[in-house]
């Protein structure tokens, strides 16, 4: 079976990657390769002075962003680096100038947790004087005119954060990936990174601060699909269907569709779909999908459309601790909140098939393509999200389902990624007519 083609413009040159784990699989990377942009963005953050206006502190982060309006972008596995500088006319005592990066998530804006912390000391009085006692003040350091810190933190690829402490004192820690930064409001979920430059005047005189947001995308990509789908792909041909190639689809349960058709015919329908491998997406690509229904009852096959077939990609949020997780004391009561959200919506077209001429059968082809900016999956502290495909059958004037419509038929769990993989790029081929 296969699709029908509709024109594109070119796909991307093939660079075929020859690993690929079982499915659903991607691989992850700590180094700039294909579509990650360089890090050459120059990104300057000030504080002034409140009488003059004078910039007197000044951070420049070098980051991957492709503009220096937004806030810096780092990618995992690479390295935060720029400089501090001070401009001071007169002297001023300053103890030391720090540097400190955060990850903090924020759930229902009155809960707030740290899960990474990362310091750097640029300057120390007490280093640049070490014969003077601990507690003088005579530490702190004089300073006037320019200086400049140069500075490099590494990011880790994840944090092994203390999860429970048994009852013989034994110590348990989990371990995780850096989530991404987002901002959900339906959620009002958050997880944030700041870069804060900090310097203490020593005392009880108070110090300074400069704080600046910063935007962390993991590195994540599927494995290649099948050649076969990669030819596709680069020859802008219409995708081979489950016959042709088997190893690019994953078949799902057959579903069985039982209602009453106007009020007084009782029907039932097989409804068997098909989802492209590898099961985890890039966001901006397509998932391919394919459904076949059979019914014996030609009037629900007529009335059967695209615009019946209702095929959702769910994010489902869980609060709180899984139940396989120790805690540090058995009197608290594990508690597990789960919330799912519709982020996108399939799109289904009818296919030409040899199985349609029978009366009995219609075939539907169908795409959903991934939001650009969707948050792909994570699991940090008490916080974890994911995602799976919703079949919720159809809506079908004159037909009412037995079960709750709401209630999806079928699921099924997929990844979704931040970069594409080492392959010709996924293409769509929803017809301009049908795209929702």
């Amino acid at each position: 079976m296969s699709l029908p083609e509709y024109p594109l413009g070119s796909a991307a040159a093939s660079q075929v990657d020859i690993s690929r784990p079982p499915l659903p699989g991607y691989s992850r990377t700590t180094t700039a390769v294909w579509d990650v942009p360089p890090a050459e963005q120059e990104h300057h953050f000030h504080l002034t002075d409140k009488k003059t206006g004078a910039q007197w502190l000044t951070l420049t982060v070098l980051s991957r962003a492709e503009s220096a309006d937004g806030p810096p972008v780092f990618y995992q596995g690479g390295n935060i680096a720029g400089s501090v500088a001070l401009e001071l006319e007169k002297e001023v005592l300053i103890d030391e100038v720090t540097l400190t990066l955060y990850g903090r998530l924020s759930i229902f804006s009155h809960s707030t947790s740290n899960f990474f912390y990362m310091s750097q000391t640029l300057y120390s009085a007490a280093e640049q004087s070490p014969d003077l006692p601990t507690m003088s003040f005579l530490k702190r350091g004089k300073l006037k005119g320019r200086y400049d810190w140069p500075f490099s933190l590494r990011l880790p690829k994840g944090v092994s954060i203390l999860s429970a402490i048994n009852p013989d004192s034994r110590v348990e820690r989990a371990n995780y990936r850096l989530p991404p930064s987002f901002s959900d409001e339906q959620s009002n979920v958050h997880v944030k990174y700041t870069l804060i430059v900090n310097l203490n005047r020593g005392g009880f005189k108070a110090g300074s601060k400069l704080t600046v947001p910063l935007t962390y995308i993991p590195l994540a990509r599927p494995s290649a699909p099948t050649i076969i789908r990669q030819l596709a792909y680069q020859e802008e041909h219409p995708l081979v269907g489950p016959d042709g190639d088997p190893d690019g689809w994953k078949a799902l349960d057959t579903v069985k569709v039982r209602g009453v058709l106007f009020k007084t015919i009782p029907v039932e329908a097989k409804c068997r779909i098909h989802v492209s491998k590898p099961l985890s997406y890039t966001r901006g690509g397509p998932i391919h999908l394919l459904c076949t229904v059979k019914c014996d009852n030609p009037q629900l096959l007529d009335l059967l459309t695209p615009q019946s077939l209702r095929m959702t990609l769910v994010q489902r949020i869980t609060f709180g601790d899984a139940v396989q997780k120790a805690r540090f004391s058995e009197r608290l009561a594990t508690q597990v909140i789960v919330k799912s959200y519709d982020r996108a919506n399939a799109s289904w077209w009818r296919t030409p098939s040899e199985d349609s001429l029978n009366g009995k059968t219609k075939v539907f082809a169908g795409e959903l393509i991934i939001p650009e900016e969707l948050v792909p999956a994570c699991q940090i502290l008490h916080y974890g999200h994911e995602y799976e495909l919703a079949f919720r059958g159809w809506s079908v004037v004159g037909f009412t389902p037995n079960v709750d419509s709401k209630k999806p038929l079928l699921t099924e769990p997929v990844g979704v990624v931040t970069a594409f993989a080492q392959a010709p790029r996924p293409r769509s081929y929803i017809p301009p007519e049908y795209k929702t």
